[in-house]
């Protein structure tokens, strides 16, 4: 047995729900059990759904796209993060205040919610130190690249947020649609029992 996929099904409710409303011999059947006011809500019932489903495409899609984004920045954060750490270790060779503080123990975290957190640490105390930002421009490093990788880190933290709206909106939407496919699925069996 094949199951049916949800446009194949939605088709069969349009043609059933329709036909119930425009095909004077069902009408006829239908009679007194569903009225055209019945049958429109039937109508609007399956509209309702289809706009809900086309909700839900929008919302995944913009998921996706908040996603592919959030993953094309966390490669730039964790590249330079890794690469910036490097030169960090060498030109703070000896300095146990730099080392911790940078946190050059660990290179990249793997977890996002620590990477957002060690980067926007690791740029914000290396160039809160004048010092620091100074030893690291004997490694070609100026301060507006650097505040553009620490940049990066803080876009980081903002499209992860804005990833878990659009997952929140995706999941609400998913939510919405099969409710109202629900109702719809409800209303669809009454039809047929009193066809």
């Amino acid at each position: 047995m094949s199951t049916k996929s949800f446009p194949q099904t939605m088709e069969e409710l349009r043609i059933r729900i329709w036909n119930a409303n425009e095909d004077p011999v069902i009408k006829s059947r239908l009679g007194t059990y569903f009225t055209d006011e019945k049958l429109l809500q039937g109508q609007t019932l399956w509209s309702e759904t289809d706009a809900l489903n086309k909700q839900q495409d929008t919302e995944l899609n913009e998921q996706k796209a908040a996603t592919d984004e959030l993953n094309d920045m966390r490669e730039t954060v964790e590249q330079h993060l890794e690469r910036d750490k490097k030169v960090a270790r060498v030109a703070f060779r000896g300095n146990s205040a730099a080392f911790d503080s940078l946190n050059l123990k660990e290179l990249v975290p793997t977890r996002l919610e620590d990477l957002i957190y060690d980067g926007e640490q690791f740029y914000a105390n290396l160039l809160g130190n004048t010092e620091w930002a100074t030893a690291m421009q004997g490694f070609g490093y100026t301060t507006e690249g650097l505040t553009a990788n620490q940049q990066n880190a803080a876009t980081l933290r903002s499209l992860q947020e804005k990833r878990q709206r659009e997952m929140g909106d995706a999941q609400q939407a998913t939510k919405d649609k099969w409710s109202k496919y629900e109702e719809l699925k409800a209303f669809d069996r009454d039809l047929k029992e009193i066809a």
